[in-house]
């Protein structure tokens, strides 16, 4: 299959065409997760994870889907998934691109978020970063003028790397060797760069990949900005969080990826009303490849 397309306009979930990314949490509660979500963000629940199926939240450009931890399954054979367990510790979270973080701050601020810090300075932006309920983080950023990542569109409504307007949602995925990360998401996925990394320096990668961007950055130690929270590369066998691709046809995408040297974990095997399957990049990142059953979110009556 070649037609996974990267600069489509309209992406929906599931995908009827191509690939969706969403954005996975495992979680200690998924109603107060939930509602965290919406109320922060203003995040639309379009699924609330009725049986076996998690809830989906829509924000801005892409969805984050909600599910408690739990040890192997048949489609990822050596991955636990599990809460934070340290909350100072990460390898990835959801990154949060703004036109105005002041009143972001404000905004969110007055909806219940705990921010670590106020807005500050930093690598040529301004951001602060969000505590969530099971302890991820979330960062808030608003670039300095004149730096342009390209654009999208996701329900006849465009955004913006950075914004112009609103919010934008990203994945930020620290990793050993930018460069390297880059190159397999590009190479497999047909990411599209939109910020190249200069060598010897602090500066993030952003890559572009159907309705999201991937940030790349080595880790490090706190900063002001997340005092306390350090940046390091995950344990492959055990994961809190992940970038989640829902695909029109998981068979063809499967077959086209791995001739592009993905290392699949399975097979795609059925799972949950669903067909499922998972990827292991360079820093041993899971990358869940899933194709809903017709209905997926359709809620009983």
């Amino acid at each position: 299959m070649d037609e996974v397309q990267v600069d489509r306009k309209n992406y929906q979930m599931p995908p009827v065409e191509g690939i969706t990314i969403a954005h996975f949490l495992t979680v200690a509660d998924l109603k107060r997760s939930a509602e965290f979500y919406a109320t922060v963000f203003g995040g639309e629940i379009v699924s609330t994870g009725d049986g076996d199926a998690p809830p989906y939240i829509k924000i801005a450009n892409t969805w984050l889907i909600l599910n408690v931890g739990g040890g192997p399954t048949p489609d990822k054979p050596t991955v636990t998934l599990r809460t934070p367990p340290d909350p100072n510790e990460f390898s990835s979270f959801m990154n949060i691109r703004v036109a105005d973080i002041q009143a972001c701050y404000k905004l969110w601020k007055s909806r219940g978020a705990t921010f670590l810090t106020e807005p500050l300075d930093k690598y040529g932006e301004t951001r602060c970063y969000i505590r969530d309920p099971d302890g991820y983080i979330i960062e808030v950023g608003q670039a300095n003028p004149g730096l342009s990542m390209g654009e999208v569109q996701v329900d006849q409504t465009e955004y913006q790397i950075p914004p112009q307007q609103g919010f934008t949602v990203a994945l930020f995925l620290t990793v050993t060797d930018i460069e390297r990360s880059v190159q397999f998401y590009q190479t497999v996925f047909g990411a599209k760069v939109t910020r190249k990394s200069l060598k010897g320096s602090d500066d993030p990668a952003y890559v572009q990949i159907a309705n999201t961007w991937l940030i790349f950055n080595p880790g490090g130690g706190p900063t002001p900005d997340k005092p306390g929270v350090t940046l390091q590369i995950p344990d492959p066998s055990v994961i809190s969080s992940f970038m989640n691709l829902r695909v029109a046809d998981i068979a063809a995408c499967y077959a086209l990826w791995r001739s592009r040297g993905a290392e699949f974990l399975t097979e795609p095997k059925e799972k949950y009303g669903e067909t499922r399957c998972y990827i292991r990049d360079p820093d041993g990142y899971i990358i869940e490849v899933g194709q809903s059953k017709p209905g997926f979110f359709e809620q009983p009556g």
